[in-house]
């Protein structure tokens, strides 16, 4: 049953991510000359964090509070690798480093979401 779950929420961040975000992450040009821009809005990552933060509170009142991190925080984790080192960029593309500084905040992102939702479940079923 886990099992399912976990695969369920992965779809969902997946599905989450290509919705939200563009497809290319590759700098743009601005108006300014040697200027350069990301296409990724702050808005957009707004929204994706609390996309993943309501999916790891889901899945935290679905089950175990662990299973955001299978089932959300590592897809998240993956498609931010898979776009960020496809994407062109002016100099090193650094999304190794990017991803080691994300990993931790994604990871207690989805264990306070998964956490409240277990807790409201919880709190719930006993009154």
């Amino acid at each position: 049953m886990r099992a399912i779950v976990v695969c369920a929420l992965a779809v969902a961040t997946l599905a989450l991510g290509l919705l939200v975000l563009p497809w290319d992450w590759s700098v743009v040009p601005t108006a300014e000359p040697d200027v350069f821009a990301s296409p990724v809005q702050p808005w957009q990552w707004t929204v994706a964090g609390i996309g993943l933060l309501l999916l790891s509170a889901a899945s935290g009142a679905a089950g175990h509070p662990l299973l955001p991190l299978a089932g959300v925080a590592v897809p998240a984790l993956a498609y931010w690798c898979w776009r960020s080192a496809a994407a062109e960029v002016i100099g090193a593309n650094l999304w190794p480093v990017g991803a080691i500084m994300l990993a931790p905040l994604l990871a207690v992102v989805v264990l306070v979401g998964g956490g409240a939702g277990r807790m409201l479940t919880r709190r719930r079923a006993s009154a």
